[in-house]
């Protein structure tokens, strides 16, 4: 048995079937592309090269960054080229078309034309329901191909109606469903491209004539405020081969308004506007300083009026000879990445990876009783070579992340890097008597003896390497006198320079434990009004 389907529903169907054809968005290419971006601490230098066709008399180069230096500019051009006096001009980026175009262009109209199309296949189930839920008169309905009401084809053709309908809702639900993904995708998009190309921002256009007897290609390089790179590192502590490996990231940003897509990529810890020389000194004369001499009364005007120039001269000269204070190493050092780079304008950051090493590293624990009874896995490598300047550290031990540090070389020819607690190592206050009194002569003096004492317990199933720290009172004044006595003996010397900090080093057998006690005296006139800084 058959039945005929109304029009509407055949039209409904085939609407729905439709898709739209994928658009190909180009957007507009500067017509001189970026071959290569060395970024410094705060700056890029841009390289640009351009083919020209004989008889070319003109170069133009449009929607390039505001933040161009034009007094950076250099242009070289291949032998038999010859440039001209370059004209540069600022206007609005709603004032061009190619530069109101955006890399994210294709994807937000992709997104766009996937939308509409759900657009139309939910209007067409809107108007297949619309038909069915209209009412008809017997005549309307037989006009339809709808079987007299009461037979048995009649409730067959109402069974397909309602089946229909109820496909057709459930539809529509589905592309509901769809729309709201696909709008959540499209929201964070759209909102990245108006921000990183508002249309009220500027852009940069350079205009150079050429005469070009053959064809051939310009260079121009130039330099940018904004871009900046900055140094992270990660270290992965290997305690049983005894090294860490330390990887050097570089993260790089720019907000310049124009994209950076396919680019060789260098980075630098120089400056191109770094200070060349260092100050030179300035003549040192002492002299008798002259008498006031007495005002009269009846010039004071003319008088004050004559010293003026005289102090705004002194005090440009001083001005002149203030020294530029940069950080800056002896050596800049240079990264060149392989392979071309993207980098999109915006707040987002890049990380880059430049390459890993590994330094051999003396693994131990070590504690601060007197601050916290815990203890630290530690690894201590020797100054690496090279230039690394401070960054961010993300440690790992085992393959988990302990926690985040700073790289910090400074001058010390050793490097410590904290690798989390070591729960298996027990640390253990002990109480100590502190006593005061008087001593010398009639009770001249004021004396006060502490006494600490600590028990670190190894419950590991290997030896480890102790280190315990200690931080005793140290005079600075010769009328406060401080003696010390420590059990057993610490190593010689200030630990790591540092007066007053002692440190037992030990190797501390599997399941031994070890005291330390720490005692000191301090002496001085009882009248004496002494303070401490701990």
């Amino acid at each position: 048995m058959s039945f005929a389907v109304h029009p509407v529903l055949l039209l409904a169907s085939a609407v729905a079937s439709l898709a739209l054809l994928p658009v190909d968005v180009a957007w507009a290419q500067a017509s001189a592309r970026i071959d290569r971006v060395t970024v410094y601490p705060g700056l890029a230098s841009v390289e640009r090269s351009v083919r020209v066709t004989a008889g070319q008399r003109e170069i133009v180069l449009d929607c390039l960054s505001p933040q161009l230096d034009l007094n950076s500019l250099r242009i070289d051009a291949d032998p038999g080229l010859r440039t001209g006096a370059v004209s540069s001009q600022r206007r609005k980026r709603s004032e061009s078309g190619a530069c109101q175009a955006s890399p994210l262009d294709a994807r937000i109209r992709a997104l766009e034309d996937r939308i509409a199309t759900l657009n139309n296949e939910s209007a067409s189930h809107d108007l297949a329901l619309s038909w069915l839920k209209a009412p008809g008169t017997a005549a309307e309905r037989s006009a339809a191909g709808a079987p007299a009401a009461g037979g048995v084809a009649f409730t067959a053709w109402l069974a397909t109606v309602q089946k229909a309908g109820q496909q057709a809702l459930t539809e529509q639900r589905r592309l509901q469903r769809e729309r709201e993904v696909l709008e959540r995708e499209l929201a964070p998009l759209a909102a990245e491209r108006d921000r990183a190309q508002p249309t009220s921002a500027e852009v940069m256009s350079l205009r150079i004539p050429l005469s070009a007897p053959r064809e051939g290609t310009v260079r121009l390089s130039y330099l940018i405020d904004g871009p900046t790179w900055g140094p992270g590192y990660q270290a992965r502590l290997e305690v049983e081969r005894a090294e860490v490996e330390v990887e050097r990231l570089a993260l790089v940003a720019q907000n310049t308004g124009e994209d950076w897509a396919g680019v060789t990529l260098r980075l630098s810890t120089g400056s191109p506007r770094g200070t060349p020389g260092g100050p030179v000194p300035r003549r040192w004369e002492i002299g008798i300083r002259p008498q006031p001499q007495p005002i009269a009364a009846a010039a004071p005007r003319s008088l004050r009026l004559a010293a003026a120039p005289e102090m705004a001269e002194a005090k440009a000269d001083d001005s002149a000879f203030q020294p530029v204070q940069q950080s800056a190493t002896e050596f800049a050092t240079v990264f060149d990445l392989p392979g071309t780079h993207d980098i999109a304008s915006g707040n987002q950051r890049v990380t880059l990876s430049l390459g890993s090493a590994r330094w051999p590293a003396q693994v131990k624990v070590q504690t601060t009783p007197h601050l916290a009874p815990s203890a630290w896995l530690v690894a201590e490598v020797q100054r690496p070579d090279g230039n690394w300047p401070d960054g961010p550290l993300r440690l790992l031990r085992d393959g988990q992340v302990v926690g985040q540090a700073a790289l910090r070389l400074g001058q010390r020819t050793t490097l410590t890097l904290p690798f989390g607690l070591d729960e298996r190592i027990r640390v253990q206050v002990n109480p100590g008597p502190q006593r005061t009194g008087e001593t010398g002569f009639f009770g001249t003096r004021a004396e006060r003896r502490i006494t600490r004492s600590y028990t670190v317990e190894n419950r590991r199933g290997v030896a480890v390497l102790l280190e315990v720290l200690e931080a005793g009172p140290l005079s600075t004044d010769e009328r406060i006198a401080v003696t010390r006595k420590f059990e057993p003996n610490p190593r010689d010397g200030d630990w790591q320079d540092q007066p007053g900090i002692v440190a037992w080093v030990l190797n501390l057998a599997p399941g031994a434990s070890q005291r330390f006690t720490a005692e000191y005296t301090i002496s001085h006139p009882r009248d004496l009004a002494v303070f401490e800084n701990r």
